[in-house]
């Protein structure tokens, strides 16, 4: 199969490796014009009929979002396949989305996700209103259900609560609330337990009630040589914390690196007064 190439390339496969990239580098839409990057679910899935099932697809992103329903069709047709997701800039809105359909999601140091409540533009009478309200709502509640599946180990009023504020989010902290799960300057050894398995470590400790968010004490997650005594020991110092917290009444949601005090469509951006 021939590469498409355009502006970007939109799609690079390599058979011989039985691996491929794709590259939204644009907008995610309905009408996308690959030849600036751009990508619908259309476009995605023709591309994923020309990939076998069992060839690892990396994505790549660095993307302002788009229409949501875009968004999440990439994602559910993505989220069955062996893919690898990395947010080259911006992985915003929408695009937030799409990055989270990756079995591994790596953030690069210099890059940020971007999440927010679903938007319209509407006009209308005051039940029109309150209907579009209650739409926008399930919609919201529907982006909230694919970073949940996707591993984020918020609950879902944190989530709300950072989508309400509109929030721009570093790596570390997608990797901490399970965004992501590495930064690309931090890939583990061969043989080393990935951050996955951290995960699944820190939301055991948790407490049950979800008064105590994990960010409360800053602890080393890194198993560096990736030993199973390292990994016994990362333990402990994780059960040791988890006792710390059981003392400790906090619930405090980090803050964002950055606030963008209004946007515009469900991915335009109007510059922070």
């Amino acid at each position: 199969m021939k590469n498409q190439k355009s502006k970007y390339y939109t799609l690079e496969y390599r058979p011989e490796e039985k691996a491929a990239d794709i590259y939204i580098f644009g907008a995610i839409t309905s009408w996308a014009w690959e030849e600036l990057g751009e990508m619908s679910s259309y476009g995605l899935v023709k591309q994923l009929k020309e990939i076998p099932e069992d060839a690892a697809i990396t994505v790549h992103i660095n993307s302002n979002g788009g229409e949501v329903k875009e968004g999440l069709g990439i994602y559910n047709a993505l989220k069955g396949r062996n893919v690898t997701t990395v947010c080259e800039g911006f992985a915003a809105s929408a695009a937030s989305v799409v990055f989270c359909a990756g079995k591994t999601r790596i953030m690069q140091p210099a890059s940020l996700l971007f999440i927010h409540q679903a938007l319209m533009a509407t006009i209308g009478n005051a039940d029109e209103l309150e209907k579009d309200a209650q739409d926008l709502r399930k919609i919201t509640e529907s982006v909230v259900n694919a970073y949940k599946e996707a591993g984020v180990s918020l609950e879902d009023s944190e989530i709300m609560d950072l989508l309400k504020a509109e929030t721009w989010i570093l790596p570390d902290e997608a990797l901490d609330m399970g965004f992501a799960t590495q930064i690309s300057d931090e890939e583990p050894e061969e043989g080393a337990y990935t951050n996955d398995a951290m995960q699944s470590i820190i939301k055991a400790v948790k407490r049950t009630d979800g008064e105590v968010r994990k960010q409360t004490y800053d602890i080393s997650i890194t198993n560096e040589d990736g030993s199973f005594d390292t990994f016994k020991e990362l333990i402990k110092r994780m059960e040791d914390a988890a006792d710390r917290l059981e003392n400790t009444a906090t619930n405090t949601l980090p803050q964002n690196p950055a606030k963008v005090e209004h946007t515009t469509g469900f991915f335009g951006f109007k510059e922070a007064k």
